[in-house]
C-alpha cells in the first residue's frame, strides 16, 4: 500500500509541475475477459469510469496527457445447463495512471487529435472471483498495457470541452491459473471538460 501511495504521489507531482490544462473526465466503459487458451466471460459488461488529469508540453503539433482515475474490469459468461440459463459475472474495481502522447491538429477552437502511451491499473481490495468454480485462478495486483485513443476538443475562452474515445491494449492478465492466464479488454467513451491554466 505504501508503495501505491508513492506511485500516485510522484505521479501527480511530476505532471501537475507542468500542467497547462487541468481536467476532468467522466464516461462508461464497455469490458470483456479473453482467455489466453481458452475464454472465461467473454460477453461484455458496461460499468462507469472517471479520470482526473492534466494536459502539459504543449506544441503545436503535439501535447501530453496525464491521467488518474478509476476503472472496473471483468465479463459476463453465459452457459446453460440443462434447461436453466446461467449468468456468471465477475468484475473488479482499479485505481489507472496512464500518459499518453497526443498527436494533434492545431487550431484555435476545434482540434482533433489521436494518442497512445502506457496505463498502469492498480487493484483496489482483494480481488477474488464470486463463484468458487474459479479458485484456482488468482487475480493479479497490477496490469499493464497501451492505451489508444482518438478525440476531439473545443476550446471555450479558458475552458475546454471533449470527447474522448479509448481503447485498452492488455500487456499482462488481470487474472491467472495454472493452465492458462486471462486478459482484460476495455473500450471506454469520455466526456472531458478541462479549464486552461496557462
Amino acid at each position: 500500500m505504501k508503495k501505491t501511495a508513492l506511485i500516485f504521489t510522484c505521479f501527480l507531482f511530476i505532471s501537475t509541475c507542468y500542467a497547462q490544462i487541468l481536467k476532468i473526465d467522466n464516461g462508461i466503459s464497455i469490458n470483456s475477459l479473453k482467455g489466453k487458451k481458452f475464454d472465461l466471460f467473454p460477453q461484455k459488461i458496461v460499468s462507469y469510469t472517471g479520470m482526473v488529469g492534466v494536459e502539459y508540453l504543449q506544441k503545436k503539433w503535439f501535447y501530453l496527457s496525464s491521467e488518474i482515475g478509476y476503472i472496473k474490469l471483468g465479463g459476463k459468461e453465459n452457459s446453460t445447463v440443462g434447461s436453466a440459463a446461467n449468468a456468471n459475472k465477475e468484475s473488479w474495481n482499479y485505481a489507472q495512471l496512464n500518459t499518453s502522447f497526443r498527436l494533434r491538429t492545431p487550431g484555435s477552437k476545434t482540434e482533433f487529435y489521436l494518442g497512445a502511451g502506457p496505463y498502469l491499473n492498480i487493484l483496489l481490495g482483494s480481488g477474488t472471483f464470486s463463484d468458487d468454480l474459479y479458485a484456482g485462478y488468482s487475480i493479479q495486483k497490477t496490469n499493464w498495457g497501451s492505451k489508444l485513443e482518438a478525440g476531439i476538443n473545443e476550446n471555450i475562452n479558458k475552458f475546454r470541452v471533449g470527447i474522448n474515445c479509448t481503447y485498452l491494449l492488455p500487456f499482462s492478465p488481470v487474472a491467472k491459473s495454472p493452465y492458462t492466464s486471462i486478459d482484460a479488454r476495455s473500450l471506454a467513451v469520455y466526456i472531458s471538460l478541462g479549464y486552461r491554466m496557462k
